[in-house]
């Protein structure tokens, strides 16, 4: 590595994203919580790691998203003020929402630090439906990008927490980020005859870690 080596940091963002940004120095610390620029303005994550970027390791280009700074009061009192007007946004893109499925639930809004992103996850139990043209629609009228993502049953209990039929809080929603695949009927007897799924009616993602 030489002094003009480029420096990287691995970023997770509030919705579990990581990415690689450009890092100006070696002085952020894990944990700690910077301004980055992904591309549609500022916003928060948390910094996970930072190392000397190589291309057999990152790809052939340097990543294009920038680490800003670190994390200032300023920032922390807008985040702050982000919540309340996510909940209004919320709240007011809600029945567009219900125009295309009546049964629909919003499980989460985030207003991103420079107020140009709402992030919206979504349910609808009964069946998959597409938002997008009323988060376009909503995006245009509120002057800002309204990303959205429908959760499957999994994913929805991930994010807002239960009890597991073990009686301990779900792996999901706790710890776990590998869920089981390519299970067999015979396989999934051999571990769990008894309730092989969790309360969100998929197989139970501690069959992922059964030997």
């Amino acid at each position: 590595m030489t002094d003009a080596t480029p420096l990287l940091a691995r970023v997770q963002m509030p919705e579990k994203g990581v990415f690689a940004v450009r890092c100006p120095h070696a002085g952020f610390a894990k944990g700690q919580e910077v301004v980055v620029n992904l591309g549609y303005g500022p916003d928060l994550g948390t910094v996970l790691g930072v190392e000397a970027y190589d291309p057999a390791v990152h790809g052939a280009s340097v990543p294009g998203y920038q680490l800003v700074r670190a994390k200032t009061d300023e920032d922390a009192r807008t985040a702050a003020a982000n919540v309340a007007n996510a909940r209004k946004l919320r709240a007011a893109f809600l029945p567009l929402a219900q125009e295309v499925a009546p049964d629909v639930r919003i499980l989460y809004a985030r207003l991103s630090l420079g107020r140009q992103r709402l992030f919206v996850w979504y349910a609808c139990p009964s069946r998959r439906c597409d938002l997008v043209p009323a988060a376009k629609a909503f995006g245009q009228r509120e002057k800002l990008q309204v990303f959205v993502r429908q959760l499957g049953p999994r994913d929805e209990v991930g994010m807002l927490g239960a009890m597991g039929p073990c009686g301990r809080p779900c792996c999901c929603a706790t710890w776990q980020t590998r869920y089981p695949a390519g299970l067999t009927p015979e396989r999934v007897r051999e571990c769990a005859s008894a309730q092989p799924n969790g309360i969100c009616g998929r197989f139970k993602c501690c069959l992922a870690f059964e030997e």
